[in-house]
């Protein structure tokens, strides 16, 4: 028998951190919808240069970054009606990636042709689809509540220098929090897991708690004390590897004279692959409140912030450790009882990249 510390492909379920380990044909969130403006905005998506842009319609495009004459990258240049225009020669190209002009010369040139993909602006956000466009069978993820004005959200952004995976399997997993964030979230009664399933594609998971005081990064948002005891239900969804919603179902026994007993607070957790080792993190906290004032909404976010900046350090220092180690992956992961979801997005992953052909090492 093998050595435990030297065995090949340790990972009993692998999740291809050092790998190529990203599905294309699905949806991936490219942007906030307030970055991408006629203004054009670059940003590396599963390891693609691409450009961001809308027409003057307001209508989103997207395209590989780099023009076919001299490679110039497309995001340096401008948008001109429904053309997006190269900075370096002037050259033109449409939504479809196609060489509408070239201004040295009087014919275009009919190679000059570049990948397109395709984008939808839903919730508030950009999403695309860099696979097989005749694969595309569904829309982007459910998530009209982001833009619902009986919800106000709270948002932010972080490129992490971690695969997506370490992030996917981090928020699904709700033991950490008990630990890693006991001076941030001070929800010391998570620590044991909740039940998980599946709902036909979507990964759920479900846990009542007793009463206890809620966590301080969220009582401003719902006017509650932070001493105050309350009853919650935890409901989790991964709809898609691409995104995960964790509601916080909030129930006030004993309210104040004319307050709410009842909220919520969705939070939205999405992860794009960007650059190898690097992912692109947008989330979220929505709560179920028509309008918070800004000195709130700045509270909980600094909040959040301050919590998930625990998560960004450590997993940058796991990844940067596994990557550093000769062993890399060839190393014993032990997997616990409360790592039901994780593995979960294992299965859920190595489906998906069956299904495009394609397979991550294992023993």
């Amino acid at each position: 028998m093998k050595d435990e510390m030297t065995r090949a492909n340790g990972q009993t379920i692998p999740n291809g951190m050092l790998e190529d380990n990203y599905p294309r044909n699905m949806w991936w969130v490219a942007a906030h919808r307030d970055e991408v403006t006629t203004k054009p905005l670059a940003r590396w998506l599963l390891e693609t240069p691409v450009v961001l842009y809308r027409l003057e319609d307001g209508t989103p495009a997207a395209l590989y970054d780099r023009c076919p004459h001299r490679w110039a990258p497309l995001s340096e240049g401008h948008v001109a009606g429904d053309k997006i225009v190269c900075p370096y020669h002037g050259m033109e190209f449409n939504t479809e990636g196609r060489c509408t002009k070239a201004p040295t010369q009087h014919m275009k040139p009919k190679t000059a042709e570049i990948p397109a993909f395709t984008v939808k602006e839903a919730g508030a956000y950009i999403w695309i689809w860099m696979g097989d466009a005749q694969a595309i069978d569904c829309d982007p993820p459910e998530v009209g509540y982001q833009i619902d004005p009986n919800w106000t959200p709270v948002n932010g952004y972080y490129e992490v220098a971690a695969n997506w995976v370490l992030i996917r399997e981090n928020v699904l997993d709700l033991t950490h929090i008990a630990f890693l964030h006991k001076n941030t979230f001070k929800q010391d009664d998570w620590i044991t897991a909740p039940d998980t399933y599946m709902e036909g594609e979507t990964l759920c998971y479900e846990q009542d708690f007793d009463l206890a005081p809620l966590s301080p990064l969220f009582c401003a948002g719902m006017g509650l004390p932070e001493d105050k005891p309350i009853k919650r239900v935890q409901k989790g969804r991964m709809p898609t590897l691409a995104i995960s919603f964790s509601d916080w179902n909030v129930h006030d026994p004993a309210p104040e004279a004319g307050k709410r007993s009842d909220f919520i607070v969705r939070g939205a957790h999405i992860v794009t692959p960007a650059r190898r080792g690097k992912t692109h993190y947008f989330w979220m906290a929505a709560f179920d409140v028509p309008s918070l004032t800004e000195e709130v909404a700045e509270k909980t976010r600094n909040s959040v912030t301050a919590a998930f900046d625990e998560d960004k350090q450590l997993l940058e220092k796991l990844q940067a450790n596994v990557e550093a180690d000769p062993r890399g992956l060839d190393f014993l992961e032990v997997t616990l009882g409360a790592d039901g979801a994780g593995i979960k997005v294992r299965q859920i992953l190595n489906k998906k990249l069956k299904s495009e052909g394609r397979f991550l090492s294992r023993e």
